[in-house]
């Protein structure tokens, strides 16, 4: 029985899975990705620039924390915001 649990437990953690806050971070960067792209012609330098500077860490912990679609959404968000 010990085995079967250990074994159990073992392929649970063999898998990628999304990290506890990978929803939260993910709904941020959109969130912010929709207020950038909507707002871009009428945003002042300093609001562009905390919303980029809060979409950098939202990015980051997204990278960290989601997989699939999730992580590709916010791998593409890095490219076209800060791979200049």
């Amino acid at each position: 029985m010990k085995k079967f649990i250990l074994i159990f437990l073992l392929s649970i953690f063999s898998y990628g899975t999304e990290g506890f806050m990978c929803s939260h971070y993910f709904n941020d960067v959109v969130r912010k990705v929709k207020n950038i792209q909507n707002h871009q012609n009428n945003l002042s330098k300093f609001a562009l620039n905390k919303l980029l500077e809060d979409l950098k860490f939202e990015v980051k912990q997204c990278i960290s924390e989601c997989e699939g679609n999730k992580f590709d959404y916010c791998n593409d968000i890095a490219k076209k915001f800060f791979d200049h």
